[in-house]
């Protein structure tokens, strides 16, 4: 019996192991599809990296967030920043021309 108990409680602490890798991945309610850092890598474009060291200096504020999103074909990124002041900024950076996109023109 306690060998029985034993081997079920193997079964099930390796049924956990192998299922931590899908339970850990992001989930996306919006069907927009994040990217990681080193995925978006090529053309002509800025990378996430420049993308957020260039708002942090600008900014002088810390980064909280940063994220590559897919916007309707166009990829962009997404820097979410504090300032000094305690105030939560949000910036958008087009990532193929490197240009600031305005929270205004949102292309939703």
């Amino acid at each position: 019996m306690k060998r029985r108990c034993r081997i079920m409680a193997g079964l099930l602490l390796a049924g956990l192991v192998v299922s931590l890798p899908l339970a850990a991945q992001q989930y996306n309610p919006s069907g927009n599809r994040a990217y990681s850092r080193d995925e978006y890598k090529g053309g002509n474009g800025v990378d996430l990296d420049s993308a957020v060291e260039r708002i942090r200096k600008k900014t002088g504020g810390r980064v909280l967030h940063a994220e590559t999103m897919n916007n309707q074909g166009n990829r962009e990124h997404r820097v979410r920043i504090i300032t000094d002041r305690g105030e939560v900024k949000r910036y958008r950076v087009d990532a193929g021309s490197g240009a600031e996109v305005s929270p205004g023109k949102r292309r939703r």
